[in-house]
């Protein structure tokens, strides 16, 4: 049997051809209203029985010409290289999981720059006031610091081979306000 053996190309009884005042009995007419919904029923499921002897068959069919395993040279170029990119993926998210992450606080003494040492070059840096202040219109008060080739004035936090340096070259910088409390995490 395939899958169109299944197809419906009009139902048995429609409920737009009963009159609109049926004069029937309640069961039969409970009966044209539910043989549309029965038909669709039993048409899906003959859908779904045979895409489930098909799968067997393509299983079968994969086992006996491939020994039950498929390697990357029977991929195409597209698939393996796809795969190739999530693998490597894997590898990064892996290797992430796998950092160390420090917690630590500062005081601010308002001096730029300001040199907090971790003891370690840093991966990445998150920076913010403790009290949870993120800034304002004019003036930011946390910094996500990341590696940077050629950093710009408004690089408010920089990584360095112990730690992270915060700047303020363009004036709005808010990461070393006399006596706030700030508050750090950094991935080793």
């Amino acid at each position: 049997m395939s899958f169109s053996d299944h197809k419906i190309t009009q139902f048995t009884h429609k409920i737009a051809d009963l009159p609109d005042q049926p004069n029937m009995p309640a069961d039969e007419l409970k009966t044209r209203f539910d043989s549309s919904p029965e038909e669709l029923r039993q048409s899906v499921n003959g859908i779904c029985d045979d895409a489930d002897r098909l799968e067997e068959r393509v299983s079968g069919i994969i086992a006996e010409t491939f020994g039950d395993t498929i390697d990357k040279s029977m991929l195409s170029t597209e698939l393996a290289a796809e795969l190739d990119a999530k693998a490597t993926q894997t590898e990064v998210d892996t290797k992430m999981n796998k950092a160390d992450l420090y917690l630590g606080t500062y005081t601010g003494d308002g001096v730029y720059p300001r040199e907090i040492n971790l003891g370690f070059a840093p991966r990445l840096v998150y920076v913010m006031r403790a009290d949870g202040m993120s800034g304002t219109a004019l003036y930011s008060y946390h910094f996500l610091a990341v590696p940077v080739e050629q950093p710009t004035e408004t690089d408010y936090c920089l990584l360095t081979q112990n730690g992270f340096q915060l700047r303020n070259d363009g004036g709005r910088c808010m990461l070393n306000t006399v006596d706030e409390h700030y508050a750090y995490f950094a991935f080793a």
